[in-house]
């Protein structure tokens, strides 16, 4: 085959004999089939008490999986991007834009869902959960807030007011990856209620992440409101961490990401008077 990089590329010719242009003007986009794209978003906060996690999710008003919580998304419209489509459907759901957000995986069983071939690129969204009042789109018919437990062994999403409990027992299973060794987790459904599609194991994915990063940079810090103090900080870290953090480790760990507002606040954790503080980013 002959080098045609010093051909201008408008002018380089296929085995056939045509150009890119002329290529594209006789090229049939239905010889393939094209699956739909859909954008999921996970929507993380803090309890307002600091005793969890929080996540957003919403009630089907229509089949698939009618009267089940799902995340809140919706399908991409042919001329935008995944990431404007998540920013778009975010708002939709709740009003909020210009917010922490982060493209976490992409879903791609083949039978991920009942109604077509339907390829999901699921985003990671952090907030500090005061003041948001969650809205429901047109395809829900209620948005709620769960708490969220997690561990090696389960995994709870619990509503106490209205009395909603969905459980997942979690599978450990190894994955090979090139010489490594993965471990990952399998969520089985354990109660009578259960997430739509696939969406505990997108959660599960988002946890993981969120987890990890937290161990390496500032994430935390996207669910903390502007003004916090560090007992409190050191609670959230504890939360996302599943592990409790000494004091002096944590402060030192933290030091050079924050700084002293020069008065104090009550903290939420030990309801003291407490030095507050604010992120400094690098």
């Amino acid at each position: 085959m002959s080098d045609n990089r010093s051909i201008p590329r408008e002018l380089r010719k296929n085995k056939n004999g045509l150009t890119e242009k002329e290529f594209l003007a006789q090229y049939n986009p239905g010889h393939y089939e094209r699956p739909s794209v859909t954008v999921d978003m996970l929507l993380f906060g803090m309890s307002k008490d600091l005793k969890g996690l929080k996540l957003l999710l919403i009630k089907r008003n229509n089949h698939p999986y009618i009267d089940c919580y799902a995340l809140p998304g919706g399908f991409v419209d042919i001329k935008e991007s995944a990431y404007t489509a998540a920013c778009r459907e975010l708002e939709e759901e709740t009003g909020l834009k210009d917010i922490y957000m982060e493209q976490l995986y992409t879903m791609s069983q083949p039978d991920r869902d009942p109604r077509m071939r339907v390829i999901d690129i699921a985003y990671m969204t952090l907030i500090p959960i005061d003041g948001m009042k969650p809205q429901a789109g047109d395809d829900a018919s209620e948005a709620l807030w769960f708490d969220i437990t997690f561990d090696d062994e389960k995994l709870t999403f619990s509503n106490s007011e209205k009395n909603i409990n969905i459980v997942y027992s979690l599978k450990e299973k190894v994955f090979n990856n090139g010489r490594l060794k993965v471990k990952n987790y399998i969520p089985e459904l354990v109660s009578d209620e259960a997430l739509a599609f696939d969406h505990a194991q997108i959660v599960l994915e988002g946890l993981m992440r969120l987890r990890n990063k937290t161990e390496y940079s500032d994430i935390a810090f996207n669910l903390m409101p502007q003004e916090f103090t560090l007992p409190d900080l050191q609670r959230v870290y504890e939360i996302i961490l599943g592990k409790k953090l000494y004091k002096t480790n944590f402060k030192r760990n933290v030091d050079n990401k924050i700084k002293s507002l020069d008065r104090k606040g009550v903290s939420i954790t030990g309801n003291k008077a407490s030095e507050l503080y604010e992120y400094v980013p690098d």
